[in-house]
């Protein structure tokens, strides 16, 4: 009888268990690869106010993306910047650095703005860094159509919305 009565109890136990506590440790979700976020290459652009906001990324090669962005105001080029999506342990690294109009860096030479991606979903990739010199940086890409790209960032609390339309040939 008091083996039966053991038994019960070991029973009643498991079944009173928090299930988080009978489980098997939970491994994290597998980082996301380059070819979730391939989906930004193309010619973007916005010159719906007279000046000239252009993206361009190329196709995934390799471990890497590579893409440009520039703005255009009254016919001069304000700022440049040269971009990057590289393949990482832990999932896709943007990385950015900015220009003048005579390609002279605002970043330091070793230091260029590196946001790492946070969340990736269908046609949605969220990166987030430390920002220069402070702060945090979170850029939000978005494809709500084949023809449009939306980029938002947001710095430090303020957001500003790039709206951009395929360039066709």
């Amino acid at each position: 009888m008091s083996m039966r009565f053991g038994r019960a109890t070991a029973l009643i136990l498991l079944i009173a268990m928090p299930a988080a506590a009978s489980q098997a440790p939970v491994t994290p979700a597998r980082p996301a690869t380059l070819a979730e976020v391939a989906w930004i290459a193309g010619h973007w652009i916005d010159d719906s106010k007279g000046d000239l906001s252009e993206e361009v990324w190329s196709a995934p090669a390799g471990d890497s993306m590579m893409g440009m962005w520039r703005y255009v105001a009254k016919g001069k080029v304000q700022i440049f910047e040269l971009l990057s999506i590289t393949a990482e342990d832990g999932g896709p690294v943007f990385r950015l650095r900015h220009f003048d109009q005579h390609l002279v860096a605002r970043e330091e030479k070793d230091k260029p703005l590196t946001l790492k991606l946070i969340s990736v979903k269908d046609r949605e990739a969220a990166f987030e860094g430390p920002g220069q010199p402070t702060g945090t940086v979170r850029l939000t890409y978005r494809r709500p159509s084949s023809d449009t790209l939306s980029v938002t960032l947001d710095k430090d609390g303020a957001a500003q919305v790039f709206q951009f339309r395929r360039k066709r040939p």
